[in-house]
């Protein structure tokens, strides 16, 4: 590993794509050249000359270079620049995705969601199980529609790739300082908060309820592939749904993306969001997101991240709830709301600084350094348990 790495100097390289497309990606990305970070962002699409101007960027210098908000495909396109060179670092953003071979050569594996160290120092990445098929009317989208097709494939082959990533993991260093904790940026622009509030929805659902992937990671089950991963959302989702008019008022987004600005009045129109970290316990920014726009949240919580969570947050475990059960459950949150509503205001002020991009930029470094995680990010640090 490198002797000593210092992140304003380092030579970062994200992708337009996620930069673009994903408004929670911007203020992290955006907090770099201020610091005197050199920055390179890959372009949609990216052709020959691209790659030799990225080429020409990562060669001039022997800084450590960082690899962050780049696809699975952008990632692979730049892989034979660095095979010689190496002396770098890789951001997971969804921790199942990343190509095995930036995890095993990387100097430092940086993880977005705690979940993704939890399972390298030994942590299950799922306990229940999903479904054995996936179905892409739920979020229809060509992608959908092809891993339908493809989940029998891939389970046919698990077996084999099971083998496979046996071998895999004998190839990795997995010494614990090699991985790292980056908590989501948010900023209060992104983040407006209504205080004359006209309710519409009793719940709502205003995120994702499809969550496929190809499962790339060797610590994480290869048969997993081309399923949903976030049926737990899916099942809350229908669940509440089916009360409709019978006595709650809900807003479903049909699978749908939209607009920031209205995901933001959607969300702000309804007493609970719904919300979970999926059957990965992701710890995904919509926590955030909805925390500090002063939105209580229903779902279930996620074992690592988030010690103020379970204030802003009514526990519904979807898995191991029928629909029986679940009614009185939205009642009793309903009866909640207002003290829930003033534990996410109370939070706002805090969890904005927290999750300042400069402020988890310095997190990030202090990592770097060999030190702890700071307060305030995770309920418990596997690589630094309490004393006994």
């Amino acid at each position: 590993m490198p002797k000593y790495i210092l992140l304003n100097e380092c030579l970062w390289v994200y992708g337009e794509a996620i930069y673009q497309g994903t408004p929670n990606a911007r203020p992290e990305i955006d907090a770099l050249q201020p610091r005197g970070a050199k920055v390179f962002m890959l372009k949609i699409g990216a052709d020959a000359d691209d790659l030799e101007q990225l080429r020409r960027f990562i060669w001039q210098s022997d800084a450590h270079l960082i690899l962050t908000r780049l696809h699975p495909k952008e990632l692979m396109a730049i892989k034979p620049i660095l095979k010689e060179r190496k002396n770098f670092s890789i951001f997971c953003d969804d921790s199942c995705i990343t190509p095995h071979w930036f995890l095993r050569e990387a100097d430092y594996v940086v993880y977005r969601c705690y979940n993704g160290v939890a399972v390298r120092l030994g942590k299950p990445w799922t306990i229940d199980p999903p479904p054995l098929l996936f179905n892409p009317l739920i979020s229809p989208s060509k992608y959908a529609f092809a891993a339908a097709a493809l989940r029998i494939p891939a389970l046919a082959v698990s077996p084999v790739m099971s083998v496979v990533n046996h071998f895999r993991r004998q190839m990795e260093n997995t010494d614990p300082s090699r991985y790292l904790y980056f908590p989501h940026a948010v900023i209060a622009a992104d983040l407006p908060l209504k205080t004359d509030v006209q309710y519409k929805y009793d719940f709502a659902n205003t995120g994702g309820i499809c969550g496929i992937w190809i499962i790339r990671d060797p610590f994480m089950p290869f048969h997993q592939t081309f399923t949903n991963l976030y049926c737990d959302r899916l099942r809350l989702m229908r669940m509440i749904q089916s009360f409709e008019g019978n006595p709650f008022t809900f807003y479903h987004n049909q699978g749908k993306s939209f607009p920031w600005n209205t995901y933001v009045e959607r969300s702000s129109e309804s007493r609970f969001v719904i919300n979970t970290g999926g059957l990965q316990d992701n710890f995904g920014p919509k926590f955030l997101e909805y925390a500090c726009m002063g939105i209580p949240m229903i779902g279930r919580g996620v074992p690592f991240e988030g010690p103020w969570l379970d204030e802003c947050l009514f526990p519904v475990d979807i898995m191991h709830t029928t629909r029986a059960q679940l009614k009185p459950l939205l009642h009793e949150a309903l009866e909640r709301h207002s003290v829930m509503r003033e534990n996410c205001l109370k939070w706002r002020d805090r969890l904005l600084k927290l999750h300042d991009p400069h402020m988890i930029l310095d997190a990030l470094q202090a990592q770097y350094d060999g030190k702890p995680i700071p307060p305030g990010y995770l309920k418990v640090d596997l690589k630094n348990p309490p004393a006994k």
